[in-house]
C-alpha cells in the first residue's frame, strides 16, 4: 500500500498558462485519484467480505462438541436454523443488498477515475504545448540574437553579450524546469493509467460466482497498487512548493 500522499498543492495560487501552475493542478487531481483509489479499495474489501459471508457454509455438526451443543440446545428454532442451511431470511436480503451497494459503488468508482484521467490528459497535452512554444520562442530569441550581433558595433557587442547570456541562461534553466514538470507529469499519468486499467478489469470481473481466491488476490494487488512507482510518485510531491 502506497504512502498517504501529502495535501493536495494549492493550485489557485499559480499562474495556469505557466508549466508550474499547471503542474500544480496536475498534482491536485493526482491527490483526488489516490483518494479514490483509497475509497475503491475499501469497497472491493467490502464486496469480499460480504460476499464470503454470503457463502459461509452451514455450521458442521460432525464434531463431538458440535453435537453436544447442538443436542444440549436442540429447540424448535435451533433445528429450523440448521434445516434452513444456518441462514435468515433477513439477513440473506440485508447480504444482496449490501452486495449490490458495493458493485454499484465500485462501478461509479471506475466512471469517476476513468473522468478524472482524461482531465489529467488535457492538463498534458497544455503543459506539452506550453513547453513546445517555449521552446520554439527561445529558438528564436537565440537567432535574433545572433543577427544583432552581426549588425552591432564592437562596443555594443560587449554590453549586449553579457545581457544576451544572461537571458539565454535564465531561459535555459526555465526551459529545462519545464521539461522536468513534463517528464515527470507523464511519467506519472502513464502509471495511472495502468493503475486505471487494472482496477476497471478487476470490477468488471466481480460477481457472486468469483471464487474466495481470487477475490482476495484482487484485493491484495488493488492494495499493492503494483503500477504505481513511489520513487516517481515521491519526487513528484517533491516537486510541488
Amino acid at each position: 500500500m502506497l504512502d498517504a500522499p501529502p495535501p493536495p498543492p494549492d493550485a489557485a495560487c499559480e499562474d495556469e498558462s505557466t508549466c508550474r501552475g499547471v503542474f500544480m493542478e496536475f498534482m491536485t487531481m493526482v491527490a483526488r485519484f489516490e483518494e479514490l483509489a483509497e475509497s475503491g479499495n475499501r469497497l472491493l474489501a467490502r464486496f469480499y467480505q460480504e460476499l464470503e459471508y454470503f457463502r459461509r457454509p452451514p455450521i458442521p455438526t460432525e464434531s463431538d462438541v458440535m453435537k453436544q451443543i447442538l443436542k444440549s440446545n436442540c429447540t424448535g428454532r435451533m433445528r429450523s436454523y440448521l434445516e434452513a442451511g444456518c441462514r435468515l431470511h433477513c439477513q440473506n436480503i440485508s447480504n444482496i443488498n449490501q452486495l449490490r451497494s458495493c458493485e454499484e459503488g465500485l462501478k461509479d468508482h471506475i466512471n469517476k477515475v476513468k473522468a478524472l484521467l482524461e482531465e489529467l490528459e488535457c492538463l498534458v497535452e497544455d503543459v506539452y504545448s506550453i513547453t513546445l512554444t517555449a521552446s520554439l520562442s527561445a529558438l528564436e530569441v537565440s537567432d535574433s540574437h545572433s543577427i544583432d550581433n552581426n549588425l552591432t558595433t564592437e562596443p555594443c557587442i560587449m554590453e549586449q553579450g553579457v545581457s544576451t547570456v544572461q537571458e539565454d541562461d535564465k531561459s535555459a534553466d526555465q526551459l529545462d524546469s519545464d521539461v522536468s514538470f513534463v517528464s515527470v507529469m507523464v511519467m506519472v499519468r502513464n502509471m495511472l493509467k495502468l493503475d486505471y486499467t487494472m482496477q476497471e478489469k478487476i470490477v468488471s470481473a466481480l460477481s457472486l460466482k468469483t471464487p474466495s481466491s481470487e477475490l482476495q488476490g484482487y484485493c491484495l494487488v488493488w492494495d499493492l497498487r503494483p503500477f504505481i512507482d513511489d520513487n516517481v510518485m515521491h519526487l513528484a510531491w517533491k516537486m510541488c512548493p
